[in-house]
């Protein structure tokens, strides 16, 4: 079955958006670093303005193998509280969703 997770962020007012772009690459290179097909999306209806990073794996245990490989990747550790402290984006929400095979 595979699986799939979104993160929902929305810039913050006066962000740099190429800086959010940047920053995005950093995370995507690490979730495929660790196993994870990654793409980046604009929203251009409804929530306009956010950005969503979609990974997907093949598999609830491919999945859980590579939060546990990133969770420990230093890494990732560091890019996290670079994220942090550069402000520039809100979390908005996360969504994981499992194919439904019809």
């Amino acid at each position: 079955m595979a699986v799939v997770v979104q993160y929902v962020i929305k810039p913050n007012p006066g962000s740099d958006l190429a800086a959010i772009q940047e920053m995005s690459k950093e995370s995507i290179a690490l979730w495929r670093k660790h196993g994870g097909k990654v793409s980046f999306w604009a929203v251009v209806v409804g929530e306009v303005g956010n950005f969503v990073v979609s990974i997907n794996f093949e598999s609830f245990s491919a999945y859980g193998a590579a939060v546990d490989k990133l969770g420990a990747d230093p890494a990732f550790q560091a890019w996290q509280l670079k994220r942090a402290k550069a402000g520039l984006s809100t979390w908005v929400r996360s969504n994981m969703a499992t194919e439904i095979e019809i």
